[in-house]
């Protein structure tokens, strides 16, 4: 396998000079390379439904569209890419954005088709797939520049309104003439006004909507900052008055803007994620025609009734029965079955799964598109997703008390100032309001989220967002799926039983097939044995036999076994109730007709999980079990991590997940998953957990991804959120007896607004020394492994 072009270049290279013995050893084991995945046809890109979809025309000579690109590695696969438009005539321009693997091309398509393009770019060493549709594009580049333009409105506003303040704070302790004082306060009002009409729209509209709703919200206090410094800035100014602090207002909205701007991106690309379910379902389909001959379409092409070819390795394209005589599937990612499942011909078949086996099979279209299962399924995270319950952030939790506390000793002060020195009222309450403006209000929890969202990253934990910490800052129930999350996922050889010799011989046999259990068992056979093999039939639903160095060698399963009348010796028969009983499926190996050896194939657990459950029991949680597999395999693996059996369910299927994860009363709920199938339920959970075995589709949409080996960064999960909420408390804490105290020093006149404002930064910026130091994630990645300090 090649990771760019340029590698397989080299490769070609040593071959040209001979230095090809460097891969004899390789040869001599009678393995082969293995080679991306290419489509054999990109016909499909000129289908009208496909143009439709993602084509835009920028004018009658030029279209764009925009590709995913599998097998991007580093720069250089950026800059051979981008050199498409001298190498393939008719191509205009191509731009790679290696973060996301994507290319943007356009092109002539009078002179050259979107397929001929994809055509160069495979013979590069990638390959294509669409992504998203043109509206969803165009809408998140509106959206984006919206953004960009108000922060950029607003940063440019508060350089220059900072600018002017420098030269009045200059004024209170030098001469400046009264009539260029009044122009800079004039002109500092006017772009204040802008800054907070314009860019700062946004929290005025929150706002105003909290109070229609009654729901506290952070933005009614920076709301009320914003109008109430404007206001009080914009009387000073009309009579002729000194001391006007408008740089504050148009740096808090600026500095905002750009957090809410990173909280929007995150929101938005989570939305998005759910779209990669579609991932599962393969982009295009070989449909049959009347003719027998194959043509390649989009899958929104397809039509009910028309018949669909898939090869061995593929996934289903659509929903619908099986033509075929008999097909062997893999299930795992929609159902989270670890062993392949055997159908018969007119059974109902899903989009998603995989064709195991050598032979291609037929399916007649059921669904396609947007009504086949995965669709169901990502609707079913939709669903569950927009009835989360919603997460109120501790800031909206005293939001309102803090506005009313505000206005309440303010009008108070101003009462009894009028009483002393009405001269000072104005003085004393701009004060107030200026060294009270909840900034580290404000800024205290998404600062602490945003500091412990980078510990974790350095940590190998792919947080979502804030919100997930803290929710997980508490004991709640932890759901946990089988298949690939407390075990590794894949079929490996557990128990041997009998003569060595023979599963040697059926190791190198089982080379020959593509079956989870035959590659399972030809990962015994040993790297400097060499074998005869001939006359290789592979019969689905049973086995595989041939001859092996000149023996009839036989691999089947044990059902086989017992249904025939070969002969087995009874204690071959009392090992292989005893693999049963503990979860494995056992594979009888025969020589020359009678059975030689038992291997007990299943799926591991991995060796942390035992340890996971107890520490989550030591921290108050509840361990539960949940697996689309077998009832009594999951009910042994629950067994066997000390789950009891009440809190253990197998043969789940997405939507039974759901009503456990629905049906806890301890929450937090969280579901930790590697599979599509857990995706709804994680959705419907508080917190969704990918391992980092997951498919894209399940990490992508996960609140938080685990990228280290096993399952010991949940430990560090738990406890660094814990740590965050704590983070958040005090720094709330330091917010408020800011605001105390410099409040009670503005209100008995101690201070001036000058020494307001100048006071006002430091809260802010001794909550961000806190944020930054106190947050701290335990795990750590070491040689790919994660450890957990205490």
């Amino acid at each position: 396998m090649f990771c760019c072009a340029g590698c397989e270049a080299v490769w070609h290279v040593l071959h040209s000079c001979g230095l090809e013995q460097y891969y004899a050893l390789q040869r001599a084991a009678g393995s082969t390379a293995n080679r991306p995945a290419r489509a054999t046809s990109h016909a499909y890109l000129d289908h009208p439904e496909f143009h439709a979809r993602h084509v835009h025309c920028v004018h009658e000579q030029c279209a764009r569209v925009e590709l995913r690109l599998d097998g991007l590695k580093c720069a250089a696969c950026m800059w051979l890419l981008e050199a498409l438009a001298r190498i393939e005539p008719g191509v205009t321009s191509a731009r790679v954005d290696l973060g996301r693997s994507i290319i943007m091309i356009e092109w002539s398509p009078s002179r050259v088709t979107l397929s001929q393009v994809a055509d160069r770019i495979a013979a590069l060493g990638y390959c294509v797939r669409p992504i998203g549709t043109r509206a969803s594009r165009e809408q998140w580049r509106r959206q984006d520049r919206r953004w960009l333009i108000d922060i950029a409105v607003s940063g440019a506003i508060s350089g220059n309104v900072m600018a002017i303040a420098f030269a009045l704070y200059g004024a209170q302790f030098s001469w400046m003439d009264d009539s260029i004082r009044q122009f800079l306060q004039w002109t500092s009002l006017a772009l204040a006004t802008v800054t907070v009409v314009w860019p700062g729209r946004t929290f005025l509209s929150n706002a105003y909507h909290a109070l229609v709703t009654r729901t506290p919200h952070m933005d009614i206090p920076i709301a009320l900052a914003l109008v109430a410094g404007l206001v009080g800035g914009a009387v000073v100014t009309a009579l002729g008055d000194p001391g006007v602090y408008f740089e504050s207002i148009g740096m808090l909205v600026f500095l905002l803007l750009i957090g809410r701007f990173v909280q929007f991106r995150q929101q938005r690309s989570a939305r998005h994620e759910i779209e990669l379910i579609c991932a599962l379902v393969p982009q295009t389909a070989r449909r049959v025609l009347a003719t027998g001959t194959i043509e390649e379409v989009p899958v929104d092409a397809l039509r009910v009734g028309e018949l669909v070819e898939v090869r061995s390795g593929e996934s289903l394209s659509a929903d619908g029965t099986l033509e075929s005589s008999e097909a062997s599937l893999d299930l795992q990612l929609l159902t989270g079955e670890s062993r392949p499942v055997r159908v018969a011909a007119g059974n109902a078949v899903s989009a998603g799964v995989r064709l195991l086996g050598s032979a291609p099979i037929l399916i007649r279209v059921s669904a396609a598109g947007a009504t086949t299962r995965a669709a169901a399924i990502a609707n079913m995270v939709q669903d569950a997703a927009s009835k989360r319950p919603a997460t109120v952030e501790f800031a909206n939790r005293i939001a309102g008390w803090f506005v009313l506390c505000v206005l309440i000793t303010t009008a108070i002060v101003g009462a009894v100032w009028w009483m002393i020195d009405p001269t000072r009222v104005l003085p004393v309450v701009i004060a107030m309001l200026v060294v009270t403006c909840p900034c580290a209000l404000g800024l205290a929890t998404p600062l602490t989220m945003m500091a412990s969202l980078g510990q974790a990253a350095r940590a190998g934990i792919l947080v979502r967002g804030g919100d997930v910490l803290e929710r997980l800052a508490r004991a709640g129930t932890l759901i946990l799926d089988k298949t690939g999350t407390v075990t590794e996922g894949s079929m490996r050889v557990l128990r041997q039983y009998g003569e060595s010799d023979a599963i040697q011989l059926a190791a190198a046999l089982e080379a020959k097939s593509a079956h989870p259990v035959a590659r399972a068992i030809s990962e015994l056979a040993r790297v400097d044995a060499a074998h005869q093999i001939d006359d290789v039939h592979e019969t689905l639903g049973r086995g595989i036999a041939g001859t092996v160095d000149g023996k009839r060698v036989e691999v089947c399963t044990w059902s086989f076994i017992a249904n025939t009348a070969l002969k087995a010796d009874p204690l071959e028969h009392t090992e292989a109730r005893r693999m049963v009983c503990d979860g494995l499926s056992p594979i009888a190996i025969l020589i020359d007709g009678r059975v030689r050896a038992l291997c007990g194939v299943g799926d591991p657990i991995r060796k942390d999980a035992a340890t996971l459950v107890e520490g989550f029991r030591r921290r108050g949680w509840i361990v539960c079990l949940a697996s689309g597999d077998d009832a009594m395999i999951t009910a042994q693996v629950g067994t066997a991590l000390g789950i009891p059996r009440e809190l253990v369910r197998g043969e789940c299927t997405p939507h039974d997940k759901v009503e456990v994860a629905s049906q806890q009363t301890q929450r937090p709920v969280v579901m930790v998953g590697d599979g599509v199938n857990d995706l709804p339920a994680m959705a419907a959970s508080d917190v969704g957990v990918a391992v980092r075995q997951g498919t894209e589709t399940t990490i992508s949409h996960a609140d938080v991804a685990l990228t280290g080996a096993g399952l010991a960064q949940l430990f560090a999960l738990v406890d660094g959120a814990r740590r965050t909420i704590r983070t958040v408390h005090v720094n709330f804490g330091i917010s408020l007896a800011y605001n105390i105290v410099g409040g009670a020093l503005a209100a008995t006149g101690t201070i001036s607004p000058l020494i307001a404002a100048i006071l006002m930064p430091l809260s802010g910026l001794t909550v961000t020394v806190v944020a930054l130091r106190m947050p701290r994630f335990g795990a750590r990645q070491r040689g790919g492994a994660s450890e957990v300090r205490p």
